[in-house]
């Protein structure tokens, strides 16, 4: 029974589950509604003051950042100016040396008495050429190749001049006269080369060799060097002659081998036709707007003609017209800057303490007559416009001299008649050519020989002219990077061209071109002027004080360059025959330059060449600038090329630099990185050898306007000594060898 009672026993409900009333529901949700906008409130004053905090900081970090850009500006100023005048002080003293230096020359040339003739002056060159003109008492070779050479040195002392002199300093028409007198003294040396050649020609049965009984003769010097085959045997089994050391030999058709003919191979060092060429010398492109401007004037000159004839009552018209809308355009500005002048005015003074430090720093710079100056835009250049078979010497330049390979009909020789030696001449001397062209450039001839085989005519096959095999041993200072390019001289376009040359093969070896050709006449051997560019890399580094090593690897060649005070020397390679005249031979840059274009090795583009070779673009105000900054601290400071700088933008250049006084070596550890601009230069904290690139500045370094501050900061006490004792010509000396090759943007 109990039990019974006990399971029908149930508890009283919970009041906690006892229904909210409306009243209830309504006031619960008002206090979550103020407890929600409550923590929402809180969260945007929390966020509010946050960014009051940020823009507070932000605000500090711009005062500061600001504040040290000033101080940056200001030290970046200084350096500046020091830097600036330390290089017009070494420009003046430049200057002023060569001022004296062309004084004394000028000078000296003026006191000398060896009857030499001053090319500078018109009446003593004129004397000079016309007296040689109408000496023909000494027209044998022997007394030809010195006056030649006296010649030569007479167009190298004008062309030294014109090189030489400051622009300005010579007037357009004195220029003009050194080149015309350059000119006829080119044409003297052929002229007398000729008659010299004309000369041998009428001794050849008294030169004539014992053994083949025929003319052949060598002569030579420093520049010029004449080879002469006479047929005096008429030997109709000879085929082709060879002269001694198989520098020359050639063949001798059937059709000649009965003929009173003789060869002659003149070979000079010096070039006479190639700047007579139109692509000698870079021709800029004039740009499209300025032949539109030139057009215009003419226009607007009609037109100004036009309204002078309308009367004077028109022309007051027109002008009272354009009075009165300059008077309407004024107070229009006017009332532009009243408007800016009251918002000015009306404006709250809300700037106060912290306000008024910002504002003194925001105040403008002062301006850094640097930043004004404008980069130059790469100059355009005009295209080759010669059909393909013409040089273009823009890109191919001859090399080894000029070849003049040609066919003359050998003078009547002299006769003894009893004791009588009768002699014919002819009047003027002069040499006369033999006209032979091969039958494979005379589409006639072609057609009759197609015939001639046909019908095999034995007597036309003799009278057939086929193309002329020649050999030629490649001077050993001359210095070919790839099989040589033959050319012959067009007389009438004044263009060298290709066609006419058949089966051309150079042999490395034994240094020898063979080639066949269809015309006698002067021919050259070309090669790529850029063929050596861009570079691979390039290096820097000093020997001692005024002393430094530059290597330079370019596409084909490495060299070693040592720079000594004013004077540069070829160290490397070692291996080549080529420049073994050049190994240890110190000389000045200007020279050393000429002797290495000579050779072959090209590593001075010229201001055209970046149409010809892909380069970097970069600065060319910031390039310029640091090829001086080395030069300046080239006794202390070593450079090299970094892979990185052909992938930064135009405006920044990437070298490797470390201060080193040791002569030997840098090892990779040695080197850092740095970014140079126009405005600053700086220490990178990455390394050449890191995988990206990082523009962050290495810890302890500081920012400085030039590398030369740079340098001043990283070297040693014995460095910043080098760097002050540094003679003025040795950092011009290197600073110029460094603009001239340009391998910041060739590399």
């Amino acid at each position: 029974m109990l039990l019974l009672l006990m399971l029908d026993f149930k508890p009283p409900k919970s009041a906690a589950k006892k229904k909210l009333t409306k009243s209830e529901k309504d006031k619960l949700k008002q206090e979550e509604d103020e407890k929600k906008l409550q923590e929402e409130e809180e969260e945007k004053q929390r966020q509010l003051q946050e960014a009051k905090e940020k823009a507070e900081k932000e605000k500090l970090e711009a005062v500061e950042r600001k504040q040290l850009e000033a101080e940056e500006s200001k030290k970046r100023k200084a350096q500046l100016d020091e830097l600036r005048e330390l290089i017009e002080k070494s420009l003046s003293i430049i200057r002023n040396n060569d001022d004296a230096r062309r004084k004394n020359a000028k000078w000296e040339r003026y006191m000398r008495c060896d009857g030499s003739a001053d090319p500078t002056i018109a009446g003593e060159i004129n004397t000079y050429i016309n007296l040689e003109r109408e000496d023909n008492q000494s027209d044998d070779i022997e007394s030809v190749l010195p006056k030649c050479r006296h010649t030569r040195d007479l167009i190298e002392e004008l062309e030294f001049i014109i090189d030489d002199t400051p622009s300005g300093e010579l007037s357009e028409s004195t220029i003009e006269r050194y080149q015309q007198t350059i000119r006829e003294l080119q044409l003297l040396i052929n002229e007398k080369l000729d008659l010299a050649s004309h000369d041998v020609t009428l001794k050849a049965t008294k030169l004539m060799n014992s053994e083949t009984l025929n003319l052949q003769s060598v002569f030579r010097d420093d520049n010029v060097r004449l080879y002469i085959w006479g047929n005096l045997s008429k030997n109709p089994r000879i085929k082709s002659f060879e002269f001694p050391e198989s520098e020359v030999s050639f063949d001798i058709p059937k059709i000649l081998t009965l003929s009173d003919i003789a060869y002659r191979c003149l070979i000079t060092k010096f070039d006479h036709f190639s700047h007579l060429s139109k692509s000698y010398l870079p021709r800029k492109k004039v740009p499209e707007e300025t032949l539109a401007e030139q057009e215009e004037p003419a226009a607007e000159q009609n037109e100004e003609k036009k309204d002078e004839e309308n009367g004077e009552a028109g022309g007051d018209g027109s002008r009272g017209g354009s009075g009165k809308d300059g008077a309407e355009e004024e107070p229009e500005a006017d009332r532009e800057n009243t408007e800016d002048l009251m918002a000015l005015l009306n404006k709250p003074e809300e700037e106060d303490g912290e306000d008024k430090e910002e504002k003194a720093v925001e105040e403008p710079p002062e301006i850094i007559e640097d930043d004004l100056i404008q980069t130059p835009e790469l100059e355009d250049f005009e295209d080759f416009d010669g059909d393909e078979d013409m040089i273009d010497l823009r890109t191919y330049r001859p090399l080894g001299g000029i070849i003049h390979f040609s066919l003359l009909h050998l003078p009547p020789q002299p006769k003894t008649v009893n004791s009588w030696t009768i002699t014919q001449h002819a009047q003027p001397a002069h040499l006369n050519f033999y006209d032979y062209i091969a039958d494979d450039v005379n589409p006639q001839v072609q057609a009759l020989k197609a015939q001639a085989q046909v019908n095999d005519d034995p007597a036309t096959k003799k009278e057939e002219r086929p193309l002329i095999s020649v050999q030629f041993k490649i001077p050993e200072d001359s210095f070919f990077f790839e099989d040589p390019t033959i050319a012959r001289w067009d007389d009438q376009k004044l263009v060298w061209r290709q066609d006419g040359f058949q089966d051309t093969t150079f042999v490395e070896e034994t240094r020898r071109l063979s080639f066949k050709t269809c015309y006698f006449g002067t021919f050259a051997l070309l090669q790529d002027v850029h063929i050596n560019m861009p570079f691979q890399s390039w290096e820097i580094r000093p020997k001692g004080l005024n002393h430094c090593l530059f290597t330079l690897i370019a596409a084909i060649v490495e060299l070693e360059i040592e720079v000594k005070d004013t004077e540069c020397c070829l160290v490397a390679p070692l291996d080549r025959p080529e420049v073994a005249h050049l190994r240890g031979k110190w000389m000045s840059l200007r020279k050393f330059q000429a002797a290495l274009r000579e050779t072959g090795i090209n590593i001075f583009p010229n201001d055209d060449s970046h149409k010809y070779v892909t380069i970097q673009d970069k600065n060319s105000i910031a390039e310029t600038r640091l090829y001086q900054q080395m030069g300046l601290t080239a006794s202390a400071m070593a450079y090299s090329w970094s892979k990185w700088n052909g992938e930064k933008e135009s405006d920044k250049l990437i070298i490797q630099a470390a201060p080193h006084i040791k002569d030997e070596p840098l090892i990779e550890d040695d080197w850092s990185l740095f970014m140079i601009t126009r405005k600053r230069s700086m220490k990178l904290r990455m390394s050449e050898f890191d995988e990206n690139f990082s523009e962050d500045f290495a810890e302890g370094s500081e920012f400085h306007a030039d590398m030369y501050h740079m340098a001043q900061q990283l070297s040693s006490e014995e460095g910043q000594k080098r760097l002050t004792e540094s003679s003025t010509f040795f950092t011009h000396t290197v600073a110029e060898l460094l603009r001239s090759t340009r391998f910041l943007i060739y590399s």
